[in-house]
């Protein structure tokens, strides 16, 4: 009998041990949707017109990253590609020939098991855009 309880108690500390150390890559994988997106250098007259233009991602759009293939919904469904830097800092995604932006180079400011936060730098102004896994 304490050789049973042994052996689940080791299993279950490897268990933990194990869910503990996924790897960014690890944890982007799966649904996000997108809770949150933020211009912070948006003058205050722009504000109404911002959160309009982005009030049917917040609402309808959901990311998925799978092995290899990254989706999404809006403004059309859309693959393509995506690949993280070994730190897990940088996020590259290519929508393909569609996409006159793409590839888009994001910088991974928080990345959780059930949030993540990226930026977009387009030079003049920086999207910010929060996520939630789905669950």
């Amino acid at each position: 009998m304490k050789q049973i309880k042994l052996l689940s108690a080791t299993l279950l500390i490897l268990f933990i041990l194990n869910s503990c150390n996924k790897t960014p890559h690890d944890k982007i994988m799966g649904s996000w949707d997108i809770t949150k997106i933020e211009n912070p250098k948006i003058e205050d007259t722009d504000i109404d017109a911002f959160k309009e233009l982005n009030k049917e991602a917040l609402d309808n759009e959901v990311f998925t990253f799978t092995e290899e293939k990254v989706t999404k919904k809006l403004p059309e469904a859309s693959e393509g590609t995506w690949e993280m830097d070994e730190a897990g800092t940088i996020l590259t995604i290519d929508w393909g020939e569609g996409d006159i932006m793409s590839p888009h180079s994001y910088t991974i400011k928080a990345l959780t098991n059930d949030n993540l936060i990226i930026e977009e730098d387009f030079d003049d102004f920086i999207i910010t855009t929060t996520f939630e896994k789905v669950k």
